[in-house]
């Protein structure tokens, strides 16, 4: 492509753990394309999503603020359209970029597998997708302004990787620089609706389980992870595919490729499931960025970040974008080119904003946050406060399982106390609060068992492509 701009691809997997992969050092899945991609560009050893939940993570990411800053509480809710900043997508067009959303949404509420109103695309000028929930085989999706829902023989990751490269596509011919965003449902539950070879790739006999996962929960952790890494394999081979045609099609070197999830997965640790949680199964999350005609291979950055805030103005640099004041994060493009960002203080913000009584009796489980965290990671230290009162101490060099809560141990009183300062000092700086609040249900919510039943009609409507 003629032109100087750079062509951004961001990989988004759903609830994808940091240790996923054999770059972090698992021993049994086997990711070689992201292996490679984290090789060739910056591999961020110590990424830390504030806010470990799907909707607040987009937010953020579309928005470059803290989900407390927008106003996304928790899952479900339409995101703020009266806020008065600038989206992701809209800030990367004023540069002439084209751009494009593949996958699930999940940040216009409503029903599950539903159309998105344009006004909730926040500008894409392409976007081929579903509002949200996790329907791999016969998947639904729509086609921009076409409220006609579609679906597919093959695989939901297979064909959505077909429709970023039709897009692609169509950028190189019209000689056009682009962003595109592509969110893979997987490797997110339902761990066993898969396809083979992914399926069964995995024995669960070879899973090795931390000390976290507690004896009665062994055995279904080590199915459940055997199955999640098969779909965490289905995630590599797409990057593959995806890698392979930038190469054929000469875009490599001029092409930035994020690779980021929204959250982990705690797979069981600590007798736990899923996200929302500040321990490191649920907020640690593989990054790493490769652009090569701009960050060299093989840097490695060790200091702490948060992709949900820092990646909007890490695109808006890579893209020459102007940086707009409401922006939170700070770019990593600094950090990636010298492993190193010496203005960046190595501290991560955590972040799970209360919900009410009224809307806890409504929303699922994982959304109930009656008691609202805040909290401070630092390389050593892990603070958690919980409305406001000291809950959780983990020193993270010496308990790198997260197995012993300091916080009443007198030893590291003086500890607690400079953590509690600097946790005060940033819900200031951000103007966070613990009386932020969901308030209400969200409009229209959808409980999974009505879902099932709403898929079904939406199946006996949709055409084959």
């Amino acid at each position: 492509m003629s032109s100087s701009l750079p062509n951004i691809v961001l990989i988004y997997p759903d609830q994808m753990r940091y240790d996923a992969t054999s770059r972090s050092g698992n021993k049994l899945v086997k990711t070689p394309a992201f292996d490679a991609l984290a090789e060739a560009g910056a591999y961020f050893e110590n990424a830390y999503t504030s806010f470990p939940l799907c909707c607040p993570f987009r937010a953020s990411l579309m928005s470059g603020a803290y989900a407390h800053s927008i106003g996304m509480c928790t899952n479900h809710y339409p995101i703020n359209l009266n806020w008065p900043g600038t989206f992701l997508p809209q800030a990367v067009k004023t540069r002439g970029y084209e751009t494009a959303w593949i996958g699930k949404w999940h940040l216009n509420g409503g029903n599950k597998f539903d159309y998105v109103p344009r006004e909730y695309r926040l500008g894409f000028d392409e976007f081929i997708g579903y509002s949200r929930g996790h329907h791999y085989i016969n998947g639904i999706f729509y086609r921009n302004d076409d409220r006609t829902p579609r679906t597919s023989r093959r695989f939901e990751p297979e064909y959505q990787t077909g429709h970023l490269l039709e897009f692609m596509g169509r950028m190189v011919r019209n000689d056009r620089p682009f962003m595109a965003m592509i969110c893979y449902g997987i490797p997110h539950s339902p761990v066993d609706m898969s396809v083979e070879p992914y399926l069964n790739m995995y024995s669960p006999e070879n899973v090795e389980l931390p000390p976290t996962v507690p004896s009665w929960k062994a055995e279904a952790s080590a199915r459940y992870r055997a199955k999640y890494y098969g779909l965490v394999s289905c995630v590599d081979d797409q990057l593959a595919r995806i890698d392979a045609w930038l190469r054929e099609n000469g875009i490599f070197d001029n092409t930035a490729v994020i690779f980021v999830s929204d959250h982990g997965d705690m797979c069981g640790e600590h007798g736990l499931e899923y996200k929302s949680s500040f321990h490191e199964a649920s907020a640690h999350v593989p990054l790493a960025i490769r652009w090569p005609s701009v960050i060299a291979g093989g840097t490695r950055v060790s200091q702490i970040v948060d992709p949900a805030v820092d990646l909007f103005p890490t695109i808006l640099e890579m893209c020459g974008a102007e940086l707009p004041s409401f922006a939170q994060g700070t770019s990593l493009l600094r950090a990636a080119c010298s492993g190193y960002e010496p203005e960046r203080e190595d501290v991560g913000y955590y972040e799970l904003l209360k919900v009410s009584e009224e809307a806890c009796e409504v929303l699922d489980f994982q959304e109930r946050k009656q008691y609202p965290e805040r909290g401070i990671r630092t390389p050593d230290w892990l603070y958690v406060e919980r409305c406001g009162v000291p809950a959780v101490l983990f020193d993270r060099k010496n308990d790198k399982y997260e197995q012993f809560n300091l916080v009443t141990d007198p030893y590291s009183l003086e500890q607690m106390e400079q953590l509690k300062s600097a946790l005060k000092r940033k819900m200031a700086e951000t103007n966070d609060s613990w009386d932020i609040q969901a308030k209400y249900p969200p409009e229209d919510y959808q409980n999974h068992a009505d879902s099932n039943n709403w898929y079904e009609k939406l199946m006996s409507q949709a055409i084959f492509e």
